[in-house]
């Protein structure tokens, strides 16, 4: 007689996979490929070393590190949001760098591009050669200050510059503290809120500016449908968008910036691509300014006013 067949035993589930850093960043860097984003690895890196909470190159000598679930779960949220989504990487990462300074960015605010660098640095560049001249202490407006980057800047470049910075939003200008907080700027940078030259009401014009620099709203509003979905859906459209084709607050600030700069005066203005003409032809209409130049970025493209007051 044969003895009975024994039960087959319970099927073991199997082990869930565990993910090293290395498996996470090629994985995400084949997705990001499909959806077309232009830097993959880097993303992928960058989005990794934030849900571990460490620097990016860590990931290179700590490339057999399984990932915890709890870190894995972030991860997984950031790949989403930035693949699918296409949420920019500076806002899931929460900072960008710009020139020395790590700059926090949100929704609030714009976030800084490379181009306005240049402009930050022609600001400070203006105010040390004020200094060299035996100027104590040269007066700067930042218009339009979003995370407060260009005010930033030149505040941690020039100690004994007073500088006053303003923006429409309310929700900006307290990014732009929280920076100037982080930053351990102290209270460098007077932070005020306002619709242009509207937000120095109660100053005097005796107390004009030396320095007036700005990054105003210069997209055209008719090629909304044009722009990168990162910049269209996320990015604050109040500080994107202007009408006239994108000239009509850079128009303002032109036409309005005599009462507040003083004589000899620098005014240096970020605009878009393709309106040089118009910014040139809007400067020189004005009749209050001697040295009018138009610059060019870093891609060689126009890109800066920079007009010296008679």
């Amino acid at each position: 007689m044969n003895s009975p067949t024994p039960p087959a035993p319970e099927p073991t589930p199997p082990a869930p996979r565990v993910w090293t850093t290395l498996d996470l960043i090629n994985w995400t860097k084949s997705f990001f490929e499909k959806k077309g984003l232009e830097h993959p690895r880097l993303e992928a890196e960058l989005l990794l070393s934030k849900a571990l909470g460490c620097a990016r190159i860590k990931l290179y000598v700590d490339f057999e590190r399984p990932v915890s679930a709890e870190n894995l779960a972030k991860f997984r949220d950031f790949v989403k949001r930035r693949g699918e989504k296409r949420e920019p990487m500076q806002y899931i990462v929460g900072n960008v760098q710009f020139i020395d300074l790590k700059i926090k960015v949100t929704p609030a605010a714009l976030i800084p591009r490379p181009e306005t660098e240049i402009l930050a640095v022609w600001a400070s560049d203006r105010v040390k050669e004020l200094q060299s001249k035996g100027m104590v202490a040269p007066r700067l407006f930042d218009l339009c200050t979003g995370s407060g980057c260009i005010a930033l800047y030149v505040a941690s470049k020039n100690l004994e510059a007073e500088i006053v910075a303003s923006d429409i939003s309310k929700d900006a200008l307290e990014l732009a503290r929280e920076n100037e907080h982080a930053l351990k700027l102290g209270e460098r940078v007077k932070f005020v809120e306002g619709d242009l030259f509207g937000a120095l009401e109660g100053l005097t014009v005796a107390e004009a500016f030396d320095v007036i620099v700005t990054n105003p709203p210069y997209v055209d509003e008719n090629t909304r449908a044009e722009l990168q979905i990162e910049v269209r859906d996320f990015e604050p459209q109040g500080a994107l968008f202007a009408a006239e084709g994108g000239v009509a607050i850079s128009r303002r600030i032109i036409a309005n910036c005599d009462t507040w700069l003083k004589s000899g005066g620098w005014l240096g203005l970020e605009f878009g691509a393709g309106q040089h003409k118009i910014i040139e032809e809007i400067a020189t209409g004005t009749g209050i300014f001697d040295d009018i130049q138009i610059e060019k970025d870093g891609g060689k493209l126009p890109r800066f006013l920079m007009a010296r007051k008679k």
